[in-house]
């Protein structure tokens, strides 16, 4: 397992996918899974919607390739197939119809179905096909979702499965679900290792800017100080700001004032020092997600507004 932590903003979700082509070219599985805090209480959702993303990527190919996931899954899961139809119908579609399955309590119910979801799982991690899952926003995984995860990950268990976790280790306490969670995987003897992510340093800002800008570094390494103090090299306040900066004309490019001469960015370096310009990024932030579904926008601008505080 291989935890990415760091503010929220810092790339987690964006560096994470960067590996998915070299996955495919080895001939790997790269699937992705996003917990919502508005599902928290929804057992397995992320699990589940990376799964169904899986099983509708193998629905793309021949009937003799899907003839041999039939016979692996069924081997895999026995007689509680219709188990996991339940929660992803679309796996039916290659195993065919199933038997019902033997009405238990629900403490039963809940070890049966982590037992035959991790046996479903370690069906698809192969030495032609090893698979990798990302799992986003783990802060928010529900505890039914973190028992799974102790259990696929315990020692022995299955080879050629690779789980990447991220989130925010910042908002993740010694008590967070999480966090008990982790430790007792670590103490089962699961591998677990862990990238934090850094702010950028003035240098990438700067490499940043003139590869953006067109213009040497040493020309906008002002303005990348600047944006660097501004936003604490956070890359998602480090885009808004510089598309705040363009919105209110503090950057501009000149059109070129004859033929075949080339137009360049432009900025007051003055204007935007002495703009407070820091409230107006976390303004603007926040007034587009408050654009979004009702709840959702407010949430996540909350969580803008108490990250920028952190800052």
């Amino acid at each position: 397992m291989m935890l990415v932590k760091g503010y929220s903003g810092i790339g987690k979700s964006c560096l994470v996918p960067e590996i998915s082509q070299q996955i495919a070219r080895e001939g790997g599985y790269f699937i992705t899974g996003k917990f919502d805090y508005f599902q928290g209480k929804m057992p397995y959702s992320a699990v589940v919607r990376a799964f169904q993303e899986l099983v509708r990527q193998l629905l793309t190919q021949t009937q003799a390739v899907l003839n041999r996931w039939k016979e692996k899954l069924l081997a895999a899961l026995g007689p509680d197939g219709q188990v996991i139809i339940d929660v992803i119908p679309e796996v039916e579609l290659i195993v065919g119809q199933q038997p019902p399955v033997q009405s238990l309590a629900r403490g039963s119910s809940e070890n049966r179905f982590n037992l035959v979801l991790s046996s479903f799982i370690r069906a698809f991690g192969s030495r032609e096909h090893p698979l990798v899952i990302f799992l986003d926003d783990l802060q928010w995984a529900d505890g039914a979702t973190l028992k799974l995860i102790e259990l696929i990950l315990t020692p022995g268990a299955g080879q050629y499965l690779f789980l990447i976790g991220a989130y925010p280790d910042n908002e993740v306490s010694a008590n967070h679900p999480l966090a008990i969670a982790l430790k007792a995987i670590r103490w089962s003897g699961a591998i677990v290792n862990h990238v934090t992510l850094s702010p950028l340093g003035p240098e990438h800002i700067t490499q940043l800017i003139a590869d953006s800008l067109h213009r040497d570094a040493q020309t906008v390494k002002p303005l990348a100080e600047l944006v660097r103090r501004k936003t604490n090299g956070n890359p998602f306040f480090v885009h808004q700001f510089l598309r705040l900066l363009y919105s209110e004309n503090l950057l501009t490019f000149n059109q070129p004032q004859s033929e075949g001469s080339p137009g360049k960015w432009q900025w007051d370096y003055a204007k935007i020092e002495a703009k407070s310009i820091t409230d107006n990024v976390i303004d603007l932030t926040i007034a587009k997600l408050q654009q979004l579904p009702a709840g959702r926008g407010r949430l996540y601008a909350w969580q803008l507004a108490w990250a920028i505080n952190s800052i």
